[in-house]
């Protein structure tokens, strides 16, 4: 990669920039990506006005924190912990201890798995900028959603294990230790598909079956908790063994399925489907600190590393902006609702899995 260190912190502050006026909703599914990216971008230029936005969100959150949203199961937990470590803000971590009750507080399914949504919105269309071509045929179409009942999630591996694994190496407490792994686990058994080395987006409890749909984005999520799970429990650790083996199948399963472009098709195993980009922010993000703590081999997986990283630089506009990015993916069991969601989304999912990937390679490569 010619890149060197001053042009991947340009990227950097010009893709932070463009991502610190969205409109946060405090919370909702990606906003915890969007942050650590916001805290990566600080690391990674030396500019702390993105960690200070980071910080100033979250103790405005703490302003309403008692009267808590309906997806507030998916705020920023590792981003919390986080900032805690780079403020020394005691408030911050108060908020951690409190969110890890509330989250250990959700009713479980017969294998244990904690059931965060129970009112799934089946084909829910995304939310389309009034300007956008399919604005009003998306509205339409939401008049006609279906409640698939309480499911599981792809996107909570990320938001779940991390949080409690990392609240763990923060407090010292094994109680934390213990949720992370009481959390990731079952949501493994119901999500990853030992046949095709992949994760299903979700698991209907109704049905007792997962979705049928190898999601892109949703692997990525997949990737990333497995891998901040582990980063933060003991080497030693029991369930550990369990994380890493399903890392590494997971791992050459997406290094086969690479695109010759360097990316990844929204369905994984579909090639009809479209490339979408924000999976190889995730790939290279997970892959460079995989191989980084040895538990992937350089030799096999840096390769699939430089051809995502190169692929993501093409897709980056002028602006900051990851082209490409799939607009929110609300569940469905139809390959074709995957195949047919916009793209061109300026969002967290986007912009937040580009930062960490670019101080992950940046750590992986020397350059930082």
């Amino acid at each position: 990669m010619s890149q060197n260190l001053d042009e991947f912190r340009g990227l950097a502050l010009r893709a932070a920039d463009l991502l610190i006026p969205y409109a946060w909703k405090v919370w909702f599914w990606g906003d915890s990506i969007g942050l650590e990216g916001l805290l990566d971008a600080s690391e990674l230029t030396g500019n702390l006005k993105y960690a200070s936005f980071v910080h100033g969100l979250l103790k405005g959150w703490l302003a309403r924190e008692k009267q808590r949203s309906e997806f507030d199961y998916t705020a920023p937990g590792v981003a919390l912990l986080r900032a805690h470590e780079m403020t020394q803000d005691a408030h911050l971590l108060e908020a951690a201890l409190r969110h890890a009750q509330f989250m250990a507080e959700f009713r479980k399914t017969a294998c244990g798995a904690y059931v965060r949504y129970e009112n799934a919105a089946i084909e829910l269309p995304p939310e389309l900028p009034p300007d956008h071509p399919d604005y009003q045929s998306a509205k339409a179409r939401s008049e006609g959603v279906t409640d698939g009942g309480p499911c599981v999630f792809v996107d909570c591996v990320h938001f779940d294990g991390p949080f409690f694994a990392k609240l763990f190496q923060v407090t010292g407490q094994d109680e934390y230790r213990q949720l992370a792994l009481q959390n990731i686990l079952p949501q493994i058994d119901l999500l990853f598909d030992p046949a095709a080395d992949l994760f299903h987006h979700f698991w209907m409890e109704r049905t007792q079956a997962k979705n049928g749909i190898l999601w892109g984005r949703g692997n990525g999520w997949g990737l990333l908790g497995l891998v901040h799970t582990l980063e933060h429990l003991p080497n030693d650790d029991v369930g550990g063994s369990r994380l890493l083996d399903v890392l590494r199948r997971l791992s050459r399963r997406l290094a086969e399925l690479q695109d010759t472009s360097g990316g990844w098709h929204t369905i994984l195993d579909d090639s009809t489907s479209y490339i979408e980009t924000s999976v190889a922010a995730f790939v290279v993000d997970g892959f460079s600190t995989a191989i980084c703590h040895g538990w992937l081999e350089a030799s096999a997986f840096r390769p699939v590393v430089e051809s995502a990283m190169r692929f993501l630089l093409t897709h980056v506009e002028p602006t900051g902006l990851l082209s490409g990015v799939s607009y929110e993916t609300f569940p469905s069991t139809r390959a074709e609702h995957y195949r047919k969601m916009p793209q061109g989304a300026m969002v967290p999912w986007g912009q937040g899995p580009l930062l960490t990937a670019l101080r992950s390679y940046c750590h992986l490569t020397g350059k930082a």
